[in-house]
């Protein structure tokens, strides 16, 4: 239930690559997702909700009358997931209403990713906003918002040029092991995964290397496909281990909720190596999926998301001015985007008024055919039109001013409005929240 005098607050809780290193951010992934949106729209005062949950960010958005609160309520149960609590808490960023949304447009510009300016993230925020509208957690300001800013920020990344030729954190995981050991052309490489991380990996080694890459995938079909259209070479999934004697980097790309490569996999294929050269295992995986202690086996190298800082910082001084524009046209997109949701808040009470008036105008139509006798069709349309045409344009103004209000903060103007219309009192269930 909503109020009609009461104001909705967007609240944004976040903890990301720039507060926290993957192990952390691991402590409090949310594993089944579809849950912990029902979990979250459960809490007192939550409205609407939606998750958004990648290798180098976890967020909350909610929507609540109480704001504070209810963002306060937010940031203890998020660090409650994790076994380090004051960590967590400490590291955990938040936002409300103006700010939680200019970081939402900044997160779909490319701002706030680790490598400035790649584009997978507008593909997971989608994804986060199809699971939330499955989960029947999205609410009309959710949906305004999420729409808006995805517009936003494809047309931000088109006038600016700040995706043009940027890497991903795939690509960036590539450029790692280049910087780790030289010349890829002659390496044994081997992909696991092939989904849209591991496929962005995959074209990023077709252009380096002269050897086939190799492709594991737990869907086989998916690996040999991959390998048919880059030049490369699939391999069966529990036949991985065997390649890896003999593989000079691993980049581990998948979304399996458990761990591929654990000590003992890796120790037993390390035990039958005959190449002196070091293995290189890069897991960008979400969550990660090789086991810390691999690093503690000789010549294994192991690296994680948290090691692509210093690409991400060469990527971002290539792209300062490709920045700032992007900045400004954020400036200036949330005027428009503050407006529009102080409008919408009044939708309520001109959801309500117009369906009261409909209500009246459709008795009173019945009363006025049945008095007329016999009418046909086309008159019948012709004075259903005038009637509705008549009803539009007696609230037109009144709905004009209401948003006016809204636009203004002018809340004494809108309970003015509900008093008016005998609204006082009353609260009106909000259908899209349902």
């Amino acid at each position: 239930m909503h109020s009609s005098t009461k104001t909705d607050h967007i609240i944004n809780i976040r903890i990301t690559h720039k507060t926290a290193r993957v192990p952390l951010l691991e402590s409090v992934v949310f594993k089944d997702k579809t849950q912990a949106l029902t979990e979250l729209q459960a809490m007192e005062n939550v409205a609407e909700c939606l998750l958004l949950q990648t290798c180098n960010r976890i967020e909350l958005y909610l929507v609540s009358e109480k704001g504070e609160e209810t963002l306060n309520n937010a940031k203890q149960r998020l660090a409650k997931r994790s076994a380090h609590y004051e960590e967590a808490f400490n590291a955990i960023e938040t936002a409300l209403d103006h700010e939680a949304y200019k970081h939402l447009m900044r997160i779909t510009s490319g701002l706030e990713s680790m490598v400035i300016g790649e584009e997978q993230v507008l593909n997971q925020i989608w994804e986060a906003y199809l699971e939330a509208e499955k989960a029947k957690t999205l609410g009309p300001i959710l949906k305004h918002l999420f729409n808006r800013v995805m517009t936003v920020g494809r047309r931000i990344r088109d006038a600016t040029g700040i995706s043009k030729g940027a890497v991903s954190v795939g690509a960036a995981s590539v450029e790692l092991a280049a910087n780790l050991i030289g010349n890829l052309k002659d390496k044994k490489i081997l992909v696991m995964g092939a989904g849209e991380t591991g496929t962005i990996v995959a074209k990023s080694l077709a252009r380096r290397c002269l050897s086939p890459v190799l492709f594991a995938n737990r869907t086989y079909s998916r690996a040999v496909t991959l390998a048919e259209n880059l030049g490369g070479k699939a391999v069966k999934f529990d036949e991985f281990q065997e390649v890896l004697v003999n593989a000079d980097v691993v980049i581990c790309a998948t979304s399996a909720p458990h761990l591929l490569l654990t000590k003992g996999i890796v120790s037993h294929s390390m035990s039958q190596r005959t190449s002196q050269n070091n293995l290189i295992i890069i897991d960008i995986s979400n969550p990660l999926n090789v086991e810390k202690t691999v690093q503690e086996i000789p010549k294994v190298k192991l690296y994680t998301i948290d090691d692509l800082h210093l690409i991400a910082e060469k990527n971002l001084a290539e792209r300062q001015k490709c920045v700032e524009a992007a900045c400004q046209m954020i400036d200036n997109e949330l005027v428009i985007l503050d407006d529009d949701l102080k409008k919408l808040s009044v939708r309520l009470i001109i959801s309500a008024l117009l369906s009261d008036a409909e209500h009246i105008r459709q008795t009173e139509l019945s009363k006025a055919i049945n008095k007329l006798g016999v009418v046909d069709d086309k008159k019948r349309k012709i004075i259903d039109d005038l009637t509705s045409v008549l009803l539009k344009q007696t609230f037109l103004p009144v709905i004009e001013n209401l948003r006016i209000a809204a636009s203004k903060d002018d809340r004494e103007a809108i309970n003015i409005a509900i008093k008016l219309f005998d609204k006082e009192g009353s609260n009106i269930v909000d259908k899209d929240t349902k």
